[in-house]
């Protein structure tokens, strides 16, 4: 056995049959999880123990060799984490398919709860072969959490709910910097569903960016109760027959939320952007800006569909197509649908286009409320203008 594996394998024997911490060594600096010679640990479960009986007091970098490790990790609070003392997980060779953690039982691959100032980076975090469960599952208060570069391979089954999603937020606390760069987020209910705290106690300081959500089967991105996400650059492409699918759900987001240069494909339909009860200021407009979202199939369908008091919004530049299936449904929008209050909602510059009856191109300065203002858009005869607005009738494709 190595060294070092040693020294921390008695010090936890220690702590079981002493019942309490503080013997073993703080960790600080690079090591490596493995099977070579030089490896400090042979698990990620090893590596974890050491990390919570210990803690850190300085940064640590965790190296995973190449391989398969088949094991559920747990991970909870980390003495001596800091902003300057954070500890990453990350693939030895920086390919994130050479170093998986795998877990092919129910509940999750990774657990964490009250976990803060850690990152996983250029991993490969599998759960596919369960029946449900997620990759990642975080309870507790938690902050400052990051993942860059990682595959998540969630279960395939065709479930809804948030226990089978991809990677799973519960709602028990605050989760605050929470953020997502580039990952491939496949499978799953959902691929990330974020729940928050609470309306009244919102997360902040969710960022998800250049990631790919493929194959989920009721909602790429779900986040409840947030303040201010951030959304951009990402791919979300599905197949989903869930009659209830959205692309990007959003409920409950206050404030300057940034939603742009996404990409939805949903062939079978449902909504695109789904926006619910989403309230930016007035002087600091929510900003859903050169998104572009096909959706389509048989039954009732949305490009971008606001509901509640989704107050506040500036919509520009954003390309909208509906590919309906089967001639046109009676309920079918490219633009939005608002069923509620929406107050001061500002679209300039978006193309809206229907296969099946054509398409419009918005052009000028912002108005209010136009779903209250306009026919509907399956009306091939609209050929209109309002409050300065003018809308450009496209021919459809035949």
């Amino acid at each position: 056995m190595k060294a070092l594996h040693k020294i921390f394998g008695t010090a936890l024997i220690a702590m079981s049959l002493n019942a309490f911490a503080g013997d073993c060594p703080a960790l600080s600096g690079q090591l490596t999880i493995g099977k070579s010679e030089g490896a400090d640990f042979a698990t990620v479960t090893d590596a974890v123990n050491a990390l919570k009986c210990g803690g850190v007091s300085g940064p640590v970098t965790l190296f995973l060799e190449s391989g398969t490790y088949n094991e559920r990790v747990v991970l909870s609070s980390i003495p001596g984490v800091s902003a300057f003392n954070t500890v990453t997980f990350e693939s030895k060779s920086g390919t994130n398919t050479d170093a998986v953690i795998s877990y092919t039982a129910a509940d999750a691959t990774v657990a964490m709860n009250g976990v803060s100032y850690v990152s996983f980076e250029n991993l490969t975090i599998d759960h596919k072969t369960a029946t449900y469960g997620n990759c990642v599952r975080v309870d507790g208060k938690t902050s400052n959490l990051r993942f860059k570069s990682v595959i998540f391979e969630g279960v395939e089954s065709a479930r809804t709910g948030a226990n089978s999603s991809t990677i799973y937020f519960s709602s028990t606390a605050p989760k605050t910097n929470i953020a997502f760069e580039d990952c491939d987020i496949n499978n799953g209910s959902n691929g990330i569903y974020k729940g928050g705290y609470s309306s009244d106690a919102l997360d902040n300081k969710t960022s998800i960016t250049g990631s790919l959500f493929f194959n989920q089967y009721e909602s790429a991105l779900a986040l409840v109760n947030e303040d201010a996400p951030v959304i951009t650059n990402n791919v979300v492409s599905t197949l989903s027959t869930y009659p209830g699918y959205k692309g990007l759900s959003l409920e409950n987001i206050a404030n300057n939320m940034i939603i742009s240069n996404n990409i939805v494909t949903a062939a079978n339909g449902s909504i695109g952007l789904s926006m619910k009860n989403c309230v930016a200021q007035v002087n600091s407009l929510g900003q859903v800006n050169n998104n572009s979202i096909a959706v389509g199939g048989n039954g009732e369908t949305y490009g971008i569909y606001l509901s509640g008091s989704t107050d506040n919004q500036v919509l520009n530049f954003n390309r909208i197509k509906l590919t309906l299936a089967g001639g046109v449904p009676a309920a079918n929008q490219a633009y939005y649908k608002n069923a509620g209050s929406g107050n001061n909602i500002n679209m300039m510059n978006n193309i809206m286009y229907d296969l099946n009856t054509g398409g419009y191109t918005i052009l000028g300065n912002s108005y209010k409320d136009m779903f209250n203002q306009l026919p509907a858009q399956s009306n091939p005869a609209l050929s209109v203008s309002a409050n300065g607005i003018m809308i450009e009738k496209v021919t459809p494709v035949r």
